[in-house]
């Protein structure tokens, strides 16, 4: 039995507005988003990847993703948290 592995994700359109998810592909959410298959991100299309998590477990993502929700006004705050999470990507 293989443990499903999850990624958490910030999106960003044009107005600097973000929205924050989880997912298992975050590149194929991006695309879904961008497509209009998400009522709440539709209006606010085109979006572009922020930054994104190296894989974790579900428990892991969802406690990234209810701190980075919380924080996704303060881009201070969000750079705190997202480099603790970073792939060494720059």
């Amino acid at each position: 039995m293989s443990t499903k592995l999850y990624q958490v994700y910030i999106l960003k359109n044009r107005m600097n507005r973000r929205f924050v998810g989880m997912t298992e592909d975050a590149e194929s959410e991006l695309q879904a988003h961008n497509k209009g298959q998400f009522k709440g991100t539709k209006p606010f299309k085109p979006w572009v990847m922020e930054w994104y998590s190296e894989s974790m477990s579900r428990n892991d993502a969802l406690r990234l993703e209810e701190s980075l929700r919380k924080h996704k006004t303060n881009v201070s705050m969000l750079e705190s948290i997202t480099h603790k999470h970073d792939m060494g990507m720059s």
